[in-house]
């Protein structure tokens, strides 16, 4: 609703504006509330400084217009500022909060009161109207109200904070610091009961140094931008007592990605502390040993050689454990040595074995995979000996690591390319004899196949299905010999590569599958085609998508018609990746990686050598391309064939 009036003022609607009290309420200087009157028919004829910076009109610009300027399209299709009028009338006052619209056309939660005006005769002459902008609060509560109903429905997080925890203190931080839950570990550890730290800010169990630097809020911070942040250092219980903790803090984020709070989760380590401490004097003592010193000199570059106390922990770092694995001495010395496994190893508990081997030994040799800091393998050859006092006490142990990398991909290569080789030779050998050594055999048993049809005579029409099961059989045999015959020559043969066309070649390949297509009924198409022209050996190409073509169409599923759509895109790096993808039987995941092995098919109630696709791969690793396959059984595959152009 939006009417316009001439403005009306107090004086002309008959109201009396020389008292002290009405002036002491409409007083000018109040900002913070907007406080005005309303005629008996709802429009404005007054406006204090707080309705300006509220509501954003200038009194020029708002009175003479109706009160119902400021409510949403659904109050006043409700017709809710008639409403309020008349309940203020028979209540003597009306009060509520809602949204209320403001002049850019945004909504603030107010809180509204209005009350009836009456002059000495109770004759009603006009309305005070208050409004107080809310929002802040609203959100505050609407935000609370969500984390609270979000915490009762996470049964994860009460499963993990259960009160039977004993060994770690573990409870709930709301969003600004103040313990909002306690279990049975964190009152046997600090010492308060719940009554007596719910609701109060966490830094309490700091030392008053650290919380002077400002160290509890810093943790927050950390936490909030990293999403966890642990600590070891000393904390303090209720009766001022200090123990050696570990703190891991976590924020917790609702589905909305909104933080709700973190937990925290500390442990006591001081007794841990103090055998640390105990073994490192020991370690101390040991390092004035001249042979220790001997053996740990920093000027070691090619070996990582450190110590461990018994259970494991990193307590000295020279200059080749930096180099090999990466970290700084500040970055790694307290920390576990399981540190540098994979977590195969980690969840096998195979550092801890090392550790128990290496003392029923006298020492532990192994090689294996470890990780660096930034993530990366490398191939370790790792000495671990067991160190004692002459009172034959376990101090600990020397770990001395080589990083054998580079050894051992040259022993990895040198080995693929014997097998490689020895492959190849059996290969190209059977190849030979299976395609020039079974070519007479089969020539002669086609002759004596026909000798046999003249023979029979009269007696030819009973034995036909029979005699034609094995000229099939002949043909197929026939086949076979003559994709050997290609895998043979494409040792020899190095064709020049050439510009051509794809499409052209396409077109080509379905004249050549004619019979196919028309007995499937399938549809051979190219679709998005970032490029149409590749730099390749004329017959290879045709070979390879020859056999991609035909496969997808023979490998159809029988109870749709096959759709064969080839693309073409260019990846990063020179790269031509040329598609072809059909809606096939698909592959199980365990066929994917044995189709481009000789002889190996997927499907064996289609007709087919086995010879394609090993084909297509041959031809493709030796010009150094690559082919790849994704696939879903009973949907369909995608064949991938990357071509690297730049070579060329």
């Amino acid at each position: 609703m939006d009417i316009n009036l001439k403005p009306v003022t107090a004086a002309a609607a008959g109201i009396d504006t020389s008292g002290e009290e009405q002036y002491r309420i409409l007083i000018d200087s109040i900002t913070d509330y907007a406080i005005f009157l309303l005629n008996t028919e709802g429009y404005i004829i007054t406006w204090n400084t707080g309705a300006e910076q509220i509501k954003g009109y200038a009194a020029d610009e708002i009175i003479g217009k109706h009160f119902s300027i400021f409510y949403t399209q659904q109050d006043l299709a409700d017709n809710h500022p008639s409403q309020e009028l008349t309940k203020a009338i028979a209540e003597g006052k009306y009060e509520e909060e809602g949204w209320r619209v403001k002049k850019d056309g945004s909504v603030f939660w107010a809180n509204v009161v209005i009350a009836p005006v009456y002059d000495k005769d109770q004759q009603l002459i006009a309305f005070s109207k208050i409004t107080r902008d809310l929002s802040e609060r609203k959100k505050a509560e609407d935000d609370l109200y969500r984390a609270f109903e979000e915490l009762k429905e996470s049964e994860e997080r009460f499963r993990l904070l259960i009160e039977g925890v004993t060994d770690y203190a573990i409870f709930m931080l709301d969003p600004a610091g103040n313990v909002a839950t306690w279990n049975n570990g964190a009152h046997r550890m600090n010492g308060y009961e719940a009554h007596e730290i719910i609701g109060k800010y966490f830094s309490r169990f700091y030392s008053q140094e650290l919380i002077a630097e400002g160290f509890p809020d810093y943790e927050l911070r950390q936490a909030k931008e990293h999403g966890r942040f642990e600590d070891n250092g000393w904390r303090y219980r209720k009766d001022g007592s200090a123990f050696w903790a570990n703190t891991v803090i976590t924020a917790i984020y609702n589905t909305k990605e909104e933080l709700i709070g973190f937990s925290k989760i500390t442990r006591d380590l001081t007794d841990k502390l103090k055998m640390e401490q105990q073994l490192f004097l020991m370690n101390e003592e040991l390092r004035e040993s001249e042979e220790k010193s001997r053996l740990m000199i920093d000027s070691v570059k090619d070996y990582a050689i450190l110590m461990l106390n018994p259970e494991g922990i990193v307590m000295s770092w020279n200059e080749g454990a930096e180099r090999i694995k990466g970290y700084k001495p500040k970055d790694i010395i307290g920390r576990h040595f399981s540190t540098f496994y994979n977590r195969e190893s980690i969840a096998k508990g195979f550092p801890q074995y090392e550790l128990r081997k290496a003392q029923e030994m006298g020492r532990f040799e192994d090689e294996g995979w470890r990780i660096r800091k930034d993530g990366t393998a490398f191939w370790a050859n790792v000495v671990i000996t067991p160190i004692y006092n002459s009172k034959k006490r376990l101090l600990g142990y020397s770990k001395v690591t080589r990083d054998l990398t580079e050894r051992r991909r040259n022993e990895e290569l040198m080995h693929k390319n014997r097998e490689l080789i020895k492959i190849n030779n059996e290969l190209d050998n059977f190849v030979y004899a299976a395609s020039h050594d079974l070519k007479a055999p089969i020539t002669n048993l086609e002759g004596l196949l026909e000798a046999l049809k003249e023979d029979l005579g009269d007696s030819l029409p009973q034995h036909e299905v029979l005699l034609s099961y094995m000229g099939g059989a002949l043909g197929k045999l026939k086949n076979v010999i003559a994709d050997l015959s290609d895998v043979t020559k494409l040792k020899h043969e190095q064709e020049s590569p050439e510009d051509v066309q794809i499409q052209d070649m396409l077109e080509d390949i379905k004249i050549s599958l004619q019979p196919y297509i028309e007995h499937t009924g399938a549809v051979v198409e190219c679709t998005s085609m970032a490029f149409s022209t590749l730099r390749y050996s004329r017959k290879n190409l045709r070979s390879i998508l020859f056999n991609l073509v035909s496969n997808a169409i023979k490998y159809a599923d029988p109870n749709r018609k096959p759709v064969v759509r080839i693309s073409t895109t260019i990846l990063e790096g020179g790269v031509y990746e040329l598609a072809v993808q059909d809606n096939g039987l698909g592959l199980s995941p365990g066929q994917t990686g044995k189709i481009f092995t000789l002889f190996k098919r997927a499907h064996d109630h289609v007709e087919g050598s086995g010879i394609g696709l090993y084909l297509v791969k041959r031809i493709l690793d030796n010009s150094g391309d690559s082919i790849a396959v994704e696939s879903e059984e009973g949907a369909g595959s995608r064949f991938m064939v990357r071509f690297h152009q730049n070579k060329v």
